[in-house]
């Protein structure tokens, strides 16, 4: 019963998934970048001025709409790994967001990982997404030690594994929270002018 459903939000997650090809007429992604944070979202754009998408879905846009908040995870080791805060979106637009910030955070930094304090049903969903079916493919999974050295004598993979830990108790260097993501600018390269960067 656990793997049927696995198998169908695998399904859900790769056929409801819009593409950098598939972004409605005037929609274009946001970039909103700091040193230690960045905002990523779904804009609309008339060629005169940039129109912020609601944060949840309206009857004229009841599906394209979203963001990401990622941020710098500086404890303990100063790793430039990025976390992700928050993310919502519309139903199929979460999976393009995901790629884009797991991009920005390479070229930032050591890449992205889940949110080190809490992580909902959904969110572990698309990790275990990423490590079963993008690994190998155009993402790598790098695993991180515990602040112990259970894996590695060296401090300079070490990171927070409360997460992986509750979730999958011994086995937690098999949970996909227990990694960080890479990801080549794939998606940032399809998208081209339709990026923004503030």
């Amino acid at each position: 019963m656990k793997l049927l459903r696995e198998t169908i939000r695998n399904l859900i997650l790769q056929e409801g998934m819009i593409t950098a090809d598939q972004l409605p007429e005037g929609v274009m992604i946001r970039i909103k970048g700091r040193r230690e944070s960045a905002k990523i979202e779904y804009v609309r754009s008339d060629d005169r001025q940039i129109q912020f998408f609601p944060t949840y879905p309206t009857e004229e846009d009841p599906h394209c709409w979203g963001s990401i908040k990622i941020e710098k995870y500086s404890w303990p080791n100063n790793i430039p790994v990025w976390e992700v805060l928050e993310a919502r979106a519309g139903q199929g637009y979460g999976p393009l967001l995901y790629d884009i910030a797991m991009e920005y955070a390479t070229e930032n930094g050591l890449g992205l990982m889940s949110d080190r304090v809490s992580v909902s049903d959904e969110a572990v969903g698309v990790w275990d997404y990423y490590l079963q079916n993008r690994v190998g493919k155009d993402v790598k999974a790098h695993q991180m030690d515990d602040m112990k050295n259970t894996l590695t004598d060296t401090d300079d993979d070490n990171n927070n594994q409360h997460i992986s830990k509750k979730l999958a108790k011994a086995n937690w260097p098999d949970h996909p929270t227990s990694k960080r993501y890479t990801k080549a600018p794939t998606t940032l390269e399809a998208l081209g002018n339709k990026v923004i960067y503030t």
